[in-house]
């Protein structure tokens, strides 16, 4: 089945992306301006604090917030001689140390950033791993004589022992020529790294890793995809640009979206997206999943509801759980939902339906680019599951916490919800015969946009040939808003 990769980034303080396969999202990816993602970044950094009770060390790396980085993430290279005997982490690593660390979780709410001292590079069909020896190909290539394949190729090129490498599941099918290529650049970019190591006093960032969109393509472009719709001229530029390295052939799939009529309207995205949001997710078949993020873990129930067209209180359950593992999988990598996650299956007493749920959750998750392990089903009708994170969670940069419920819940910040209405406002003004547009919105949107997005109003004034009145109204809520037309 043919995919397009759909790239909304006209606004530029939020760029969002979604893969999708005959018009359902597939995967969907956000970043905002306010909230910038540092994963994967490189930094000279310094020790500030030991703290033997964590076994960790803090790390100044030139963030508002110091890093964390727990024993194990520490490579060998960076403990000091110890005379004593005593490898207690206090003796291995002192302040004031300088340490070249990556980012592997943002720092979020509270919380600084993880940090590792074991660097890893991606490319388009490869990671490089200084300081490493393992290679490898990953786990989502099953096939066994391919697997042979690339790890003779990796083993052919001969690299120092001083480097790993794994074969990213993008790598599956590629040519000794393709791997080495990618290799080659992974190769020159360390090098440039370390050359600004000795250079550049710390704390410093020595590497910032490829903006989202060019990210986004380099993780998940795979030949299924046959379409990629930018609606941002720079950024389409700057895309041709990175496919005409990695992909020539692929070029020209990469189109320039034009229309005045907003993007993800035009593929109907918007409603899909809103839905990611939700507790609640309907099942075709009149079921639904409920979902609950705490602290702790994720928690997600499963609802029979109105599925009621089987004979058997037992088939009605299966049926209804059987759909409900597929949409389990596909909200988990659109929310990116990690940790520990608990769902409470329907009830079922057949030993052979519980494995049918099991066995189809399991198939599922292998387009999963997360790592995940899952339990078997328990006599309470309980499965438990882990899923890696490999982003910040959807909510992050989206939403902040709520005036009006004291934290207790969350609402889409001012940036987010103006740039909403004005996508609403540009589907109002392509009304026919209308000349005043008022669009109604609370007062901190109202102030948001007349200062910040006057630019984008004018613009849309002269395109549409309309005049647009922004009115302020103090008893409306996050999310309302309202259009007089004539």
């Amino acid at each position: 089945m043919s995919c397009k990769i759909i790239i909304n980034a006209a606004a530029p303080e939020e760029c969002r992306i979604v893969k999708i396969k005959n018009s359902k999202i597939e995967m969907f990816q956000l970043e905002t301006e306010t909230k910038e993602i540092t994963q994967y970044n490189i930094y000279k950094g310094i020790v500030t604090r030991v703290e033997p009770s964590l076994q960790a060390v803090f790390i100044d790396y030139g963030a508002e917030r110091h890093g964390f980085l727990q024993k194990q993430e520490i490579h060998s290279d960076y403990f000091q001689d110890d005379h004593t005997g005593d490898r207690s982490l206090q003796n291995l690593i002192k302040p004031g140390q300088e340490m070249l660390v990556q980012v592997i979780k943002d720092p979020i709410l509270k919380k600084g950033a993880m940090l590792t001292n074991f660097i890893s590079l991606p490319g388009r069909h490869v990671v490089l791993m200084p300081g490493s020896n393992t290679n490898g190909v990953s786990r989502k290539i099953e096939d066994e004589e391919e697997r042979k394949r690339l790890k003779e190729i990796i083993e052919s090129l001969k690299l120092s022992d001083d480097y790993g490498v794994i074969v990213r599941t993008a790598g599956q099918n590629c040519t000794k020529a393709m791997i080495s290529k990618d290799l080659r650049y992974l190769l020159r970019l360390w090098k440039d790294i370390l050359k600004r190591v000795s250079t550049e006093p710390g704390p410093a960032m020595l590497y910032k890793d490829q903006n989202i969109s060019i990210r986004m393509i380099r993780d998940y472009f795979t030949d299924d995809v046959t379409e990629i719709l930018i609606d941002n001229p720079a950024l389409y530029k700057e895309v041709r640009n990175f496919i005409k390295i990695i992909s020539p052939k692929h070029l020209s799939s990469i189109k320039q979206y034009k229309s005045e009529k907003p993007i993800f309207t035009k593929y109907r995205i918007e409603e899909q997206i809103a839905s990611i949001f939700e507790r609640r997710v309907e099942l075709k078949t009149g079921g639904s999943i409920v979902i609950e993020q705490t602290e702790a873990l994720v928690a997600i129930d499963v609802n029979s509801g109105k599925s009621t067209q089987h004979e058997s209180i037992e088939q009605t359950a299966l049926q209804t759980n059987l759909e409900a593992s597929e949409e389990i999988a596909r909200q988990l990598r659109l929310r990116d939902l990690g940790g520990i996650i608990v769902i409470d299956f329907i009830d079922m007493k057949e030993t052979k339906n519980k494995l049918k749920v099991e066995t189809a959750l399991k198939d599922h998750l292998k387009i999963d680019k997360a790592r995940t392990k899952i339990s078997k089903i328990s006599k309470m009708g309980l499965m438990e599951m882990s899923r890696q994170r490999l982003r910040p969670a959807i909510g992050y940069g989206t939403f902040v916490a709520c005036n009006y419920c004291k934290g207790k819940g969350i609402v889409q910040s001012t940036e987010s919800l103006s740039l909403s209405f004005l996508r609403s406002l540009s589907l109002e003004t392509l009304k026919e015969n209308i000349s005043i547009v008022r669009g109604i919105v609370p007062s901190d949107i109202a102030s948001y946009l007349l200062n910040k997005k006057r630019s984008d109003l004018l613009a849309l004034e002269e395109r549409r040939n309309v005049s647009i009145l922004i009115e302020a109204n103090n008893d409306m809520v996050p999310g309302e808003h309202n259009f007089i037309v004539s």
